[in-house]
């Protein structure tokens, strides 16, 4: 049932109704925010489309900014995403719009917008894949697109690892793990490589689930369609990410993935790419005190193989060789 209250009566917190003698939220204690949070956000309280409402800022990326939202037709949170690569456009003033009115800017704002609206597509319809964050809607607006994402309450891999103390043990890592490698399988099979996977990029939810999000990077390999703009994370990027002349695939992802493996065993990320190019020095998790087998060592080193060729050609062969038939039955708790 469509939401018709006042928009300005709305908390942006818990998106209950502010009372307006206080300018209090009576469900959640917040008072009411009103501006924008910095001047190239778009202002709190715009409405998109026509039932979209601008909360506070989640967060902001090379590709755009995520806004905390709230849909008016269905009552639900949302996450919105706008297109809003760093460098490359600014927000006109006293206007919504997003300005690309360099000519060198805007041809290449305009390339990475053809891509990002294919991407969104592809997204959309594969949105009922458990694994990744649920894609909503979809549209073109202020010069620029938006996604209209399933808003996510937990934590991220990263936080969850700090909460356990700096590394998680073997089962506990395979479990949450699974599920992020059955999950970019799927994507594989439909040509999309994430090309920025990391703990911050993995959230674990509430009710346990486990989400890849943030596809800002991502490519449709198999149609040629890529971005010249691409996230570089040390310690997880592979080295053919260093250079947009060196093909990109699955491989790609099989080198973040076993980067963010070695973060759950270790604490840390492995060395950067480029380093290990020159002189490698990673140290295998066995010599770290961690409790490995000999087998699942040897796999997830091969994961992280410099040489593109070198490493698993599919997630599918990783898997295989990483889990085996023996995967423990560990039960996969969070705490704050």
């Amino acid at each position: 049932m469509q939401d018709t209250r006042d928009i300005r009566t709305i908390c942006l917190n818990c998106f209950g109704t502010v009372d307006m003698r206080t300018g209090v939220c009576p469900y959640c204690g917040r008072r009411a925010e009103v501006g924008a949070q910095n001047t190239s956000a778009l202002p709190l309280r715009t409405l998109l489309a026509g039932r979209y409402l601008i909360s506070t800022p989640l967060g902001r990326g090379g590709f755009g900014i995520t806004y905390k939202g709230y849909d008016m037709l269905t009552r639900a949170r949302v996450a919105i995403k706008e297109f809003f690569p760093k460098g490359y456009a600014t927000r006109s003033p006293r206007s919504l719009a997003i300005d690309t009115s360099d000519a060198a800017n805007g041809k290449v704002f305009n390339y990475w917008l053809t891509a990002f609206v294919q991407e969104a597509n592809v997204l959309t319809s594969i949105k009922n894949l458990e694994g990744i964050v649920n894609i909503y809607d979809f549209f073109l607006t202020n010069n620029t697109a938006y996604i209209i994402m399933e808003y996510l309450d937990g934590m991220s891999l990263h936080k969850f690892i700090h909460g356990r103390g700096g590394r998680l043990h073997l089962n506990e890592t395979l479990n949450v793990m699974r599920p992020v490698l059955e999950t970019l399988m799927l994507l594989h099979r439909h040509g999309i490589v994430h090309k920025d996977i990391s703990p911050e990029n993995i959230q674990i939810v509430n009710n346990r689930a486990i989400k890849l999000i943030d596809f800002g990077a991502a490519s449709i390999y198999t149609q040629n369609v890529s971005k010249p703009f691409f996230v570089l994370k040390k310690g997880y990027s592979p080295v053919e990410l260093y250079s947009q002349s060196n093909e990109q695939g699955p491989w790609t992802d099989i080198y973040e993935i076993g980067a963010t493996i070695y973060t759950c065993l270790v604490g840390n990320p492995p060395p950067d790419a480029t380093e290990r190019r020159i002189h490698d020095k990673i140290v295998p998790p066995s010599a770290l005190n961690v409790q490995i087998q000999p087998v699942r060592e040897k796999s997830l080193l091969k994961a992280l193989a410099i040489k593109p060729e070198d490493r698993y050609k599919s997630i599918g062969e990783f898997q295989q060789m990483f889990y085996g038939e023996f995967l423990p039955a560990a039960r996969l708790t969070t705490r704050q």
